[in-house]
């Protein structure tokens, strides 16, 4: 019996990693193979069309929720980071809110997601979901590897320039590029899981059979190893 049947919360697994490491492809994988009811949100999904787009870093009032600046100030045209206004604050904090409150409601829930330490995401969301099963899933493919996949991707097709024009679209591009180098040093920045999995190695269908071999052998204890870790912050 896992600790989320025994005190009535639901179990939560959260599936952390970049753009191109198969977090995505993976939580709706696992999702579909469960008897159980699992709830399904992420990251990708939060950005893009629960904030505002406004106050995203495409947006013009980004500096009041996620703004891409960058790394050195002195190099405004080289590598980009994210940093968060008070309604990007206060937006991340709302959904681990809904993390938290729907495993309280007993509902398990499968979340992808971006834990960078810097802004403080993963410090936020270890703080909200205190005494509640958690299973922390790090999918990191080499860095060479996740170019290549976001490569293929062909962001340029994705995006709608008949909608925003070329100049716009190119700026997107040149941003979403610029920012991938600080996503892969600050998302993987925390080397602490339950699982660890390197996906150029490990397919969506295996990374969920350990995901569920995992959970069959009792709770996570990531998150309370770094709740103590940031105790004293």
């Amino acid at each position: 019996m896992t600790s989320a049947s025994q005190n009535g919360a639901g179990q939560i697994v959260v599936v952390n990693g970049t753009s191109g490491s198969g977090k995505s492809t993976t939580c709706e994988m696992f999702q579909r193979r469960q008897d159980g009811y699992w709830m399904l949100y992420g990251i990708d999904h939060f950005t893009a069309n629960t904030l505002p787009a406004k106050f995203g870093h495409h947006g013009p009032r980004a500096s009041e929720g996620i703004e891409a600046v960058p790394v050195d100030p002195a190099d405004p045209e080289g590598p980009l980071r994210w940093r968060f206004g008070p309604k990007g604050t206060a937006a991340f904090a709302a959904m681990h809110e809904w993390m938290a409150a729907s495993s309280r409601q007993g509902l398990n829930v499968v979340f992808d997601h971006l834990l960078m330490s810097d802004p403080p995401v993963l410090q936020d969301l270890v703080r909200r979901t205190e005494g509640l099963p958690v299973l922390l899933v790090t999918l990191k493919p080499p860095f060479e590897v996740l170019e290549r996949r976001v490569a293929e991707r062909r962001m340029d097709k994705k995006i709608p320039v008949d909608l925003l024009g070329e100049d716009a679209a190119r700026k997107i591009i040149d941003r979403l590029t610029r920012l991938r180098p600080w996503f892969y040093e600050e998302v993987y920045r925390n080397e602490l899981a339950d699982l660890t999995i390197d996906t150029s190695v490990h397919g969506p269908e295996e990374v969920c059979v350990m995901i569920e071999e995992r959970l069959a052998e009792g709770p996570g204890t990531a998150f309370d190893k770094l709740r103590r870790t940031y105790a004293g912050a």
